[in-house]
């Protein structure tokens, strides 16, 4: 059985008993056993905001951009249900979690649209639109479970996180990012920590990817170099991937640390701010 569009009467039509069962009777049966909406209706975002027009809409980027926020959605009333996806899967759409008219409550995060069959379904309820279901969502988790190759003579465990002492050169160590699952996207990541320069500090940290051959191969994944640390004070300072770097099988990732001191110099890192997309 399938959605037959009502027709228009006007006045004095002779009805007949076929298109009353059709256009009456089919249809009431259709939505008895069905929940139904229309094909999605494209809009493009612009300057981060949409307007409503349909229940099911496929969003695409403002001038076909790589990525674009869309974070006001106008065109809503109280108990309205709406539909999204994203246009292509070649351009992410960026629902913005935040409050106010016509904004997009998501519970505290972003949601990433990525494929054109990943949907988020919202409700309005006055004032702004609220999440109901979604397909994924963006975490940011704490690592600080160093490894030390020569902990006490390179890299030494303290309680403030990973400490280089003075007069060292080039000393590694390793921030395996352990909390990650399959299907996972890492996004950027944070290094906090604090340096105290008193002659040439110098501190660079990148993301390894580490997957299975024979050997054990691993490779450098782009954009996960920081701004090279080089100054006396503390820091925050953030590396954002070139594309994001979704998780699969036989992959496993770390942050490899490399710091130099010199005389009079230390520096401690207290560990890393991970952000990244997480199916829910």
């Amino acid at each position: 059985m399938a959605w037959t569009a009502p027709r228009t009467w006007a006045d004095d039509t002779f009805l007949l008993h076929s298109e009353l069962n059709t256009d009456v009777r089919d249809n009431l049966n259709f939505l008895k056993t069905n929940i139904a909406l229309e094909a999605a209706v494209e809009l493009t975002i612009s300057g981060d905001a949409d307007a409503k027009t349909k229940a099911f809409h496929s969003i695409d980027t403002e001038s076909d951009d790589p990525e674009d926020d869309l974070d006001t959605i106008t065109g809503g009333a109280e108990g309205e249900i709406l539909f999204l996806r994203a246009e292509d899967a070649a351009r992410t759409v960026i629902l913005k979690d935040g409050a106010g008219a016509n904004k997009l409550d998501l519970r505290g995060n972003d949601i990433y649209l990525t494929d054109i069959n990943q949907f988020v379904i919202l409700m309005h309820n006055g004032t702004e639109w609220v999440l109901v279901s979604g397909p994924n969502h963006v975490e940011e988790f704490t690592v600080n479970a160093f490894q030390y190759p020569l902990p006490g003579t390179d890299w030494t465990p303290e309680l403030n996180g990973a400490g280089l002492a003075a007069s060292l050169g080039a000393k590694k160590c390793w921030l395996p990012l352990n909390f990650l699952k399959l299907g996972d996207q890492i996004l950027s990541y944070k290094l906090v920590g604090d340096a105290t320069e008193a002659a040439a500090i110098t501190l660079d940290c990148k993301l390894v990817a580490i997957h299975k051959a024979d050997p054990i191969a691993t490779s450098d994944v782009a954009g996960g170099g920081i701004v090279q640390v080089d100054a006396d004070g503390d820091f925050d300072v953030e590396a954002t991937l070139t594309a994001a770097e979704v998780v699969t099988t036989d992959w496993q990732y770390s942050l490899e640390l490399l710091g130099t001191t010199g005389v009079g110099d230390s520096m401690t890192v207290m560990g890393a701010e991970v952000k990244i997309i997480r199916l829910s």
